[in-house]
């Protein structure tokens, strides 16, 4: 029997058949893969520059020049919140919050940002205005602890009046708050976080790496005593 009859096909051709293949499937991946990032720098390029300061960075970055912040402006770590005054895990994570303020206050910079869920916190929104507004007298902190304090009870009126009690001008508090001053202010947190991943909160993003919920105060001091070491 001719030995070309039982194997036929000795040439190699069906090798470099599926070579060919595998070579098209290559490229159509990689060339695929290259659009798609084209396409997510042209998305992230197209909000960050619609969005001033408060902008999300390409990075994820989410810290900002035009937010509340307690601690040190220039410091090198940079700790930003996500928050929701009416959360009652952000409540959780309000003594804790304070109390690595009051600990680091000279090695980090913790920044404030809103995320009012307000779908099922519908009081939410207008208690970050009124965070905003105090604010805009110097007072955001006050107000921040006045509110979680008082967490059950929310409602407008009883924000102008925690906003007499801290000393604020309750006149032009009022006036802030019922106007909506910083509504778009608290809505651009609100995309800015989405944008950056928040789907909850409270979530805090220490040096860009996110934690999600109640952070302890030992995971907080375990990770900033890291980055103190390393000198960021």
């Amino acid at each position: 029997m001719d030995p070309q009859q039982v194997y036929p096909d000795q040439s190699g051709r069906p090798y470099k058949k599926w070579f060919f293949v595998l070579l098209v499937l290559m490229v159509i991946v990689i060339g695929t893969g290259v659009y798609l990032l084209i396409q997510v720098r042209q998305n992230v390029e197209t909000i960050s520059s619609g969005n001033g300061d408060s902008a999300v960075a390409p990075s994820g970055e989410v810290a900002t020049t035009d937010d509340p912040f307690a601690g040190n402006p220039d410091a090198s770590i940079v700790i930003v919140e996500f928050s929701d005054f009416q959360c009652p895990f952000c409540f959780q994570s309000f003594p804790i919050v304070r109390e690595i303020i009051n600990t680091y206050g000279d090695d980090i910079k913790f920044i404030y940002r809103d995320f009012p869920i307000d779908e099922i916190h519908p009081q939410a929104q207008k208690a970050a205005e009124a965070g905003e507004c105090a604010q805009e007298q110097g007072k955001f902190w006050e107000m921040h602890d006045k509110m979680f304090i008082n967490q059950n009870d929310l409602f407008v009126p009883s924000l102008k009046r925690y906003a007499a009690e801290i000393g604020l001008d309750v006149s032009t508090f009022s006036q802030c708050l019922d106007n909506g001053d910083f509504a778009a202010e608290v809505k651009q947190d609100f995309n800015d976080g989405l944008f950056a991943g928040v789907d909850g909160t409270p979530t805090f993003f220490i040096n860009g790496r996110k934690f999600d919920g109640v952070v302890s105060v030992e995971v907080f001091s375990s990770t900033i005593e890291q980055l103190i070491l390393l000198g960021s």
